[in-house]
Parts: structure tokens; C-alpha cells; sequence
């Protein structure tokens, strides 16, 4: 009798491409994207997919509130009430500056890079950092450019 266990991976691969395919790349979807609502603002949070870091999904907080999940390769936004934002990430590990604080106007457009720095010499001289993770403010015309390959998981 056959095992079952090579068609068992067949279809689970095939479930796992077609969780991959079924999300755009932001490139695709951008210049659809609905405006920022009138008096409100808009954050997008974005991480490069990294081979060499972590790949574990983080959460993202604005003010401390979880406002969604980062994934390595993938982009998300927010619309928000204009005011000032501390933004930050899930992370185990500690690093200077690490989150970030922005001041929203109505109209305006933040985009925040998520990047993991389980490299960092300090976590050398540690038995484990963990997932550590960093926020930078990024210039909306770099971060465009750095979203356009990245899958887009929504708003």
C-alpha cells in the first residue's frame, strides 16, 4: 500500500502557494488605494524581507495600542486621527532609539520600517536577545520605492 504522506505534501504546498498568491504586491494595488480620509492621517508600516534576520510576525502599536501584524515582505496602513504617535514593535531585544515618536497633521502620510537586528553586536554578549526589532521613520519617496515588491496585506 502507498503512503499517503507524499500527496499530503502535495496539497499542503499547493494551500501554502496559494495563501502566497493570493496577496498583491503593493506595486499593484497603490495607486487604487482609497485617499487618507478627510481629517485623518495615514501610517504604513512596512518590513523588507530579510533571509538572514527574523521572520517571526510582530506586533505594531501606535500609542501603545496594537493596531495590526507585521510580517517580513509585507506592507499594511492605518488611518488615524491626526496628533502625535509613539510607533513601535513587538520586540524582546532592547536597542537605542528603538521606536519612534511622528506628529500627524490631517493629510499627512507616515511610513514606518520595521527592521530586525537579531545581528546586533550587543546580543553577542548575551546568552539571547530574541527578536529584536527597530522602527525608522522613513522619507516617503524612499519608502515608496522600498514598498513597491513588498506583499500587501491591506489597510
Amino acid at each position: 500500500m502507498r503512503s499517503p504522506l507524499p500527496r499530503t505534501i502535495v496539497l499542503l504546498a499547493l494551500l501554502i502557494a496559494g495563501c502566497v498568491v493570493s496577496q498583491p504586491r503593493f506595486a499593484s494595488v497603490a495607486n487604487s488605494l482609497p485617499p487618507v480620509p478627510p481629517g485623518a492621517a495615514r501610517v504604513f508600516f512596512y518590513r523588507w524581507l530579510e533571509p538572514y534576520e527574523s521572520n517571526a510576525v510582530q506586533l505594531a502599536y501606535l500609542n501603545g495600542s496594537p493596531i495590526g501584524v507585521t510580517e517580513a515582505g509585507a506592507v499594511l496602513y492605518r488611518d488615524v486621527s491626526p496628533g502625535q504617535y509613539t510607533i513601535a514593535v513587538q520586540s524582546e531585544g532592547i536597542y537605542p532609539d528603538q521606536y519612534k515618536t511622528v506628529v500627524l497633521r490631517p493629510g499627512e502620510v507616515a511610513y514606518a520600517r520595521i527592521e530586525s537586528i537579531q545581528s546586533w553586536n550587543a546580543c553577542r554578549r548575551t546568552e539571547s536577545c530574541g527578536n529584536t526589532f527597530v522602527v525608522e521613520v522613513v522619507n516617503p519617496v524612499v519608502a515608496r520605492a522600498e514598498m513597491q515588491d513588498l506583499r500587501f496585506l491591506g489597510g
